[in-house]
């Protein structure tokens, strides 16, 4: 994998940002394109129902954020693990094994 201090960042136009929002709204997901004076930033919103909602955020820089709810009462460690198994698929960076038990 490429190092991040050194990769390219995806550049998106208008018709980029509508195609994914478009790919999104097909997927169940309730988008949302605003064009602010920096730029263009997706918001793509599911809500299953009886859950609460995960939140996507897109900018046409290829700055993307998730956002999600864990349910309630569930442990920290499963907290943890769930959020890096998200990274990982996301970004290829595998989670460091931790503090071994001796």
């Amino acid at each position: 994998m490429a190092d991040p201090s050194t990769a390219a960042t995806a550049q998106y136009n208008g018709e980029d940002m509508r195609a994914m929002a478009a790919q999104l709204a097909a997927h169940g997901f309730t988008t949302h394109l605003a064009d602010f004076r920096a730029g263009l930033d997706l918001t793509a919103i599911k809500s299953p129902s009886g859950k609460r909602e995960a939140e996507l955020i897109m900018d046409e820089d290829g700055y993307a954020e998730l956002r999600y709810w864990n349910p309630a009462g569930t442990p920290p460690a499963e907290a943890v693990a769930t959020a890096l198994r998200a990274l990982n698929a996301i970004t290829g960076i595998a989670p460091d094994p931790g503090p071994s038990e001796t």
